[in-house]
């Protein structure tokens, strides 16, 4: 009898345990084909192997650099059925500096279950530029006999752009930036010939740029990637030119810690799966332990916030 009871009781907390009861949503502040994107759908798959219970759909909310798809985020449902993919500078960093009239939120309220990947950011130019190395490039922008504009897709491009140009110190104001919706759209008018120069996560551009259809000039990261050891560094040429894409799962604030759970269960293990490393090294995504929790992602965003604010500060937004 003390047997029955005790397994009595125990059936509620299985029975009851939360999982998704329908297709989870998942907010992508920007167009189809952004970094954010390209990380989740590799975890995601590994997800709904691992467990049918988990279906997702997208929901692509572009505008005023994430902050339109954020804002609505910010207004979801907190039962699980609602997660975001936003990017760690536009809406950890600039999002209060750039926009604080429009920004209804506070990201640093929300519940985060892990940061799913990172990616160096690198400078690209179209195929027909005659520009393809960091020294001819800072070589053009320090000339200043013609205007230069840089197509980006995000507030960590934008500032990458920003601290190159404040590094190199240009003869004449000749450079500026153009955003986009998103990198996919800001690659899209560099191959299409309409910008000379982009600025977009190297696991966005690294495609095109194996096909022979973007020159790739260099890689704002601190260390070479593995598969692109011979691109040049801009640090190199620019001190401190050290710059990453990153995206993070995000549930609304007040998500309960049964919720968070699952996530937490579910997603942390497919983050740090083979499978996942197989895909994310195919295109140039890292990822990093310590930010597969919510005080993880905390810490890592307060220290991004410390390193990049005041620079922000300095700049106007488009």
């Amino acid at each position: 009898m003390k047997r029955l009871i005790a397994l009595l009781l125990a059936l509620p907390l299985v029975a009851f345990a939360w999982q998704p009861s329908k297709p989870v949503t998942v907010i992508f502040p920007n167009g189809p084909g952004a970094g954010n994107e390209i990380s989740f759908r590799i975890v995601a798959k590994i997800v709904e192997e691992r467990n049918p219970a988990f279906k997702w759909n997208p929901e692509y909310k572009p505008g005023a650099d994430g902050n339109i798809g954020m804002n609505h985020f910010d207004q979801a449902t907190a039962d699980g059925h609602t997660v975001a993919m936003p990017s760690c500078q536009s809406t950890f960093v600039t999002a209060e500096v750039w926009y604080k009239d429009s920004v209804k939120f506070d990201a640093m309220a929300w519940e985060g279950v892990a940061n799913i990947g990172k990616a160096p950011l690198a400078f690209y130019a179209r195929t027909t530029s005659n520009i393809d190395t960091p020294e001819k490039l800072i070589a053009e922008v320090r000339a200043g006999k013609r205007p230069i504009t840089f197509a980006v897709g995000g507030a960590a491009h934008k500032l990458a752009v920003e601290y190159f140009i404040a590094g190199v110190k240009p003869y004449k104001d000749t450079v500026e930036t153009s955003l986009y919706k998103g990198p996919a759209q800001a690659m899209a008018d560099v191959l299409g010939q309409h910008m000379e120069f982009g600025v977009f996560p190297i696991a966005v551009g690294a495609p095109l740029v194996q096909a022979g259809k973007l020159k790739l000039i260099g890689l704002a990261s601190e260390v070479p990637i593995a598969g692109l050891e011979k691109t040049p560094l801009m640090k190199d040429y620019v001190p401190g030119l050290n710059v990453y894409a990153c995206w993070n799962l995000m549930l609304p604030k007040g998500t309960s810690l049964e919720i968070q759970q699952w996530y937490k269960e579910n997603f942390v293990p497919a983050i740090r799966s083979k499978e996942a490393k197989e895909q994310f090294d195919k295109n140039f995504i890292f990822t990093t332990n310590s930010e597969h929790s919510a005080e993880g992602i905390r810490k890592s965003m307060r220290q991004l916030r410390d390193q990049w604010q005041p620079f922000a500060r300095k700049i106007k937004p488009e």
